[in-house]
């Protein structure tokens, strides 16, 4: 049986949506780049962001993924392998559940 409400989440989501603020993403293990926020949005159970990665103009891979929050605080970052020709640029898709762990979701 759940505790929390369904409204509490969903205050807690739009919280969260608040407060992620700012991505980087690293290429080839190195430089580390600010990416543009395309969307944010809660989506189900979810905080679903869409982020730019811009081509480099040359073959290249995303190495890693930071996330800051609205007080320029890491929020959480990730190892990542996102190989990319010359011309790609990257649309990163990051989605953050916040649901009530339960029997199914432990």
């Amino acid at each position: 049986m759940a505790f929390f409400t369904e409204d509490f989440l969903n205050a807690r989501r739009r919280e969260l949506l608040r407060a992620v603020k700012s991505f980087q993403y690293q290429v080839n293990g190195r430089e580390w780049h600010d990416g543009a926020i395309n969307s944010k949005a809660v989506d189900g159970n979810a905080v679903v962001v869409f982020v730019n990665a811009p081509s480099s103009g040359e073959g290249d891979t995303i190495t890693g993924v930071r996330v800051y929050d609205s007080k320029d605080r890491l929020a959480g970052e990730q190892v990542v392998s996102l190989r990319r020709d010359s011309v790609n640029a990257a649309l990163l898709k990051f989605a953050f559940p916040l649901v009530e762990a339960g029997d199914g979701n432990r």
